[in-house]
């Protein structure tokens, strides 16, 4: 019976825990987790009638993977589909007025966000001659080369920050889009790849069934994690702060010292947690594959959760809610109008508004008192949605290194993390760090990481047989 340890009760663990008590006979695992619940990111919180998230709001069915997730688990009856006409319709906060993004090609040459000249450059970019072989680079550098610096500034910025609360100058194309990077590489541009898939969904679709919609619960994300920790058992997630990792050569057994002087033996270590915590309990084991998960940047966020009265807000909140463009230098990076993209998210009579704020525009503002955090945004609220009477309801969570960011050439040294990681048979990593930061993410990485690990479990098995 292998015995199994999972560093980290985020959903990359959790997931792996499940699928590899699915795929390994008698297996005992153990999920230790340094802070006194599950989740990771993950958290939903019920409080005077307001659901809210402290961190991701939902997940697309574009990528099936946490969706099939949720059935599996009974989840099915709990699913919330997200308000489709509020998803596609979203804002930027440009010269302080709130600006609808268009939500199609159509609409990308028709509105007034964009000059004709930007219009030019976005109809003509399936013209524009395929360079094969590049080197990575920002996703910013690869708008610019593709439509211009003026669609790099207003759309592509933002995007990014939505995304990773990142500078689009820094984050790497290549990671962090893979999917538009592969439609240049194999189409020759974006909208000639966008066309091609738009052919393979009526193919696999032909009923027209409409995909890439967000999806929720009506109790929030945190569904998903509890449901996960259930199916785990509870039994064996511990609370258990991981600070070094021993490899016993003899018995071929992987020893888990913990920060109070604890310490256990497994079969199979398997790290979950932020990449600076990995690197942190690596580094006695291999200091230069420490090094190189800790090169890793983070950015911090700060969540500012606020409910208003309806009649306080004189905007219709027929929306997502809105970004804002690094170019406008305003302290937030952007607003999500929570009560308008899920029911019952807000009692009768009232809205939830949910602000990010920090990144790598701020990051000063993680360190503020809660008062101060929340003023600068009712600040904001007043001159972007014209609200003028104060939130009744008020929440600020901080997440220091909330979301790793992928720097220009962060394949490179994934794949340098994977080749040092050959070294070590037995010992696993996951997370959001490495090939995706979104759920649908993690769960794919997790549930393909638990087939790869109990092969190798089938093979090792037989050698000491």
């Amino acid at each position: 019976m292998p015995r199994v340890a999972i560093i980290g009760g985020g959903i990359s663990g959790l997931t792996l825990a499940f699928r590899l008590k699915q795929y390994l006979a008698d297996v005992d695992i153990q999920i230790l987790e340094s802070e006194k619940s599950v989740g990771g990111k993950i958290g939903s919180f019920s409080d005077q009638g307001f659901i809210y998230e402290s961190g991701p709001n939902g997940f697309l069915d574009s990528n099936p993977s946490t969706f099939n997730l949720s059935k599996e688990l009974g989840l099915s009856e709990q699913l919330a589909p997200a308000n489709d006409a509020a998803a596609k319709k979203r804002f930027l906060l440009m010269g302080g007025k709130l600006r609808m993004l268009p939500s199609s090609v159509i609409g990308l040459l028709t509105t007034d966000v964009l000059s004709w000249r930007a219009k030019l450059a976005l109809a003509f970019e399936r013209f524009q001659s395929n360079k094969q072989n590049l080197p990575d680079e920002s996703i910013y550098a690869f708008a610019q080369r593709r439509v211009g610096t003026e669609i790099a500034d207003k759309l592509v910025d933002p995007f990014v920050t939505g995304i990773f609360a990142g500078d689009a100058r820094l984050v790497s194309f290549q990671a962090g889009f893979p999917r538009l990077a592969a439609m240049e590489k194999n189409y020759g541009s974006i909208s000639k790849g966008l066309k091609a898939a738009r052919k393979v969904r009526q193919i696999s679709n032909p009923e027209g069934r409409s995909s890439g919609q967000l999806w929720s619960f009506n109790q929030g994300l945190g569904t998903l994690t509890d449901a996960l920790a259930e199916k785990c058992g509870k039994s064996n997630i511990r609370e258990f702060k991981a600070s070094n990792l021993i490899h016993n050569k003899e018995s071929n057994k992987w020893i888990i010292e913990g920060s109070n002087g604890e310490s256990e033996s497994f079969d199979i270590a398997i790290l979950s947690c932020p990449a600076f915590s990995q690197a942190a309990i690596l580094k006695n084991l291999d200091e230069i594959l420490a090094d190189k998960i800790a090169s890793i940047p983070y950015n911090s966020l700060a969540v500012v959760v606020m409910g208003y009265r309806s009649g306080d807000v004189p905007i219709p909140l027929e929306g997502f809610g809105y970004l804002t463009p690094s170019s406008e230098n305003r302290p937030i990076l952007g607003v999500q109008w929570c009560s308008s993209i899920y029911r019952g998210r807000a009692p009768a009579g009232t809205v939830l508004l949910r602000a990010m704020c920090g990144g790598a525009s701020r990051p000063e503002m993680v360190d503020l008192d809660d008062d101060s955090i929340a003023k600068i945004v009712y600040r904001e609220l007043q001159a972007s949605m014209q609200i003028q009477a104060p939130p009744f309801f008020v929440k600020v969570i901080r997440w220091k290194n909330a979301i790793p960011q992928y720097m220009v050439n962060h394949l490179d040294l994934v794949r340098e993390v994977e080749e040092l990681l050959l070294n070590h048979p037995g010992l696993y990593l996951t997370g959001n760090a490495y090939k995706g930061i979104s759920i649908n993410d993690c769960v794919e990485n997790a549930e393909n990481l638990a087939v790869q690990i109990s092969r190798w479990w089938s093979r090792a098995k037989e050698t000491i047989s």
